[in-house]
C-alpha cells in the first residue's frame, strides 16, 4: 500500500505506545544523567549501523542513549572504527566487516547507511530487499541515475526510508519556516545560503595506504564535494521552504586553494531558480570561515537572518509602517524580542518548542537526536516521517544538477524524468 495509507493503519494500530526517544532519568552523584531504557527490551526497535566513521560515531552516541532504539550490529570496512564503535555500544551486538552479512541478520528491523557517499547505492538497494527500514544519510545516492533507482524500488515498499536532513527538525528552522508562511516576511524572492570553513577539510591519516578511505571525500570517485555535503543541507532546508524544487542552477567551482593532490572543488559558488522566479545562491569557501553557516531569507516584508540554526534574527522592511508583526507570536510558533543593532532593530526569533528530554547540549547532536525520535514515533506507527524519501530525492538532484552546472561550465535545467 501507499506509504502514507501505511502509517495511517499502523497508526491505528499502534496508538497510545508512546514511542519517541523521551528518557526515564536518575541524578548521578556527578550531577549527570543515568538513561533508563522504559520499554521492554522485546518492544525496543532494533537497529543495525553501517559506517561507523566521524558521523557513525556521532550516531552511535545518540542511539545508545535511546530507549527505544537498541543497536544489535555495526559494520565498518576498517577495524579500528569498528572495535571503537563495539566498545561504546551499551548493550551487546555482533560486529561485521562485510555490511551484506549484517542485512542477514535476521533480528534487524532497520538499518543506518553512514558510508562514503559512493557506497550508498548498493547498500540502500539491498536493505530494501532485505525488507528494513532505512536511515540514509545525504546525499542519497552518488549520481542521478543511482537516486532515481533508489527512489523508485523504495517507493514500492511499505518500510520507511528516513534521509538524514536533521536541520530541518531544529526548533529554529520550524519557527522561520512557520514565519515565511504566515506571511510576515512578504513574498521572498532571494535565498542567499553559505556553509565557509577555514581549513583543508581534510582528517589525519596515520597510514598513507588509508588516505583514499579517510578523506573520501576529496576524490569524485567517492563524493560530491562540497555540495553533497555541506550544501546538500542548506538545499533541503530552502526546498522545505519553497515548497518545491528549483527548475535550473548554474555554477562556478575550482580547486584554487588546497593545492594538495583533491579532485573535488575548495570553493563553489551556485545559484539556484526556483518556478516563481525566486533565487537562492549556496556558496562554500575553504580559506575563510566568516559567517560559517548562514542562510538569509529576503522577502518584500522583513528579512531573516540565521546562524547555524542555533539562532535566527528578523529584520522589518519600512519598520515605521503600522502594524507590522501583528500577530506573528500566534501563529510563527516562536516568540520575537527587539534587539539593537548599532544600525536597525532587529529581532530575535526564540522558538516556543523545546527539545524535551535530549541528554545532548550539543546543537548537532540535539538535532540528530530530533532526526531518530521522529523516525523511532514513525517505525511505531506514531507520526509521518518529516524527512522522508521525497525530500531526500528531491535535494540529491539539486546537488547533482549544481556539480554539473559547475563542472561543464552550463546551465543544466531539471528534466521532466526527474519527477518520479
Amino acid at each position: 500500500m501507499e506509504r502514507r495509507n501505511f502509517i495511517k493503519q499502523a497508526t491505528k494500530v499502534t496508538a497510545g505506545l508512546g514511542a519517541g526517544l523521551s528518557l526515564v532519568s536518575c541524578s548521578q552523584s556527578n550531577g549527570s544523567k543515568k538513561m533508563v531504557a522504559p520499554w521492554p527490551d522485546d518492544q525496543r526497535i532494533r537497529i543495525g549501523i553501517i559506517g561507523v566513521g566521524n558521523r557513525g560515531s556521532s550516531i552511535v552516541d545518540v542511539l545508545n542513549a535511546s530507549p527505544i532504539f537498541k543497536v544489535i550490529a555495526c559494520c565498518d570496512v576498517l577495524s579500528f572504527r569498528l572495535n571503537d564503535a563495539m566498545k561504546r555500544i551499551n548493550d551487546e551486538a555482533k560486529g561485521y566487516r562485510d555490511y551484506e552479512d549484517l542485512l542477514k541478520n535476521d533480528e534487524l528491523e532497520a538499518v543506518v547507511i553512514s558510508t562514503p557517499l559512493h557506497e550508498h547505492y548498493r547498500i540502500a538497494m539491498d536493505a530494501l530487499d532485505a525488507d528494513l527500514h532505512i536511515m540514509c544519510e545525504k546525499a542519497l545516492a552518488h549520481d542521478i541515475e543511482q537516486s532515481q533507482n533508489i527512489k523508485r524500488k523504495a517507493d514500492q515498499s511499505n518500510k520507511l526510508f528516513q534521509i538524514s536532513y536533521q536541520y530541518q527538525l531544529n526548533p529554529t528552522f520550524k519557527a522561520i519556516k512557520d514565519i515565511i508562511h504566515s506571511g510576515h516576511c512578504g513574498k521572498v524572492m532571494r535565498i542567499d545560503a553559505c556553509w565557509h570553513r577555514n581549513s583543508n577539510w581534510r582528517r589525519p591519516v596515520e597510514n598513507p595506504a588509508l588516505e583514499r578511505q579517510i578523506n573520501w571525500r576529496m576524490y569524485r570517485e567517492y563524493s560530491g564535494g562540497l555540495m553533497a555535503e555541506l550544501g546538500s543541507h542548506h538545499l533541503n532546508m530552502i526546498d522545505n521552504i519553497m515548497g518545491t524544487h528549483p527548475v535550473k542552477v548554474v555554477g562556478s567551482g575550482g580547486i584554487d586553494y588546497w593545492k594538495d593532490g583533491r579532485e573535488v572543488f575548495d570553493n563553489v559558488y551556485t545559484i539556484f531558480d526556483y518556478p516563481n522566479g525566486a533565487k537562492a545562491s549556496f556558496s562554500s569557501i575553504l580559506s575563510n570561515k566568516y559567517e560559517d553557516q548562514t542562510i538569509k531569507f529576503y522577502g518584500d516584508k522583513a528579512t531573516i537572518v540565521t546562524n547555524q540554526m542555533n539562532e535566527a534574527y528578523i529584520y522589518p522592511e519600512g519598520e515605521s509602517a503600522s502594524g507590522w508583526g501583528e500577530g506573528i507570536d500566534g501563529v510563527s510558533g516562536a516568540s520575537i524580542k527587539l534587539v539593537d543593532d548599532d544600525q536597525v532593530q532587529g529581532r530575535k526569533i526564540t522558538p516556543r518548542e523545546e527539545v524535551n528530554n535530549c541528554p545532548f547540549e550539543d546543537n548537532y547532536m540535539k538535532t540528530t537526536w530530533l532526526l531518530y525520535d521522529n523516525f523511532a514515533a514513525a517505525i511505531k506507527g506514531e507520526k509521518e516521517l518529516l524527512v522522508g524519501l521525497e525530500d531526500g530525492y528531491q535535494s540529491a538532484i539539486s546537488v547533482h544538477m549544481a556539480n554539473m552546472a559547475m563542472r561543464e561550465e552550463r546551465t543544466v535545467k531539471w528534466l521532466p524524468e526527474y519527477d518520479i
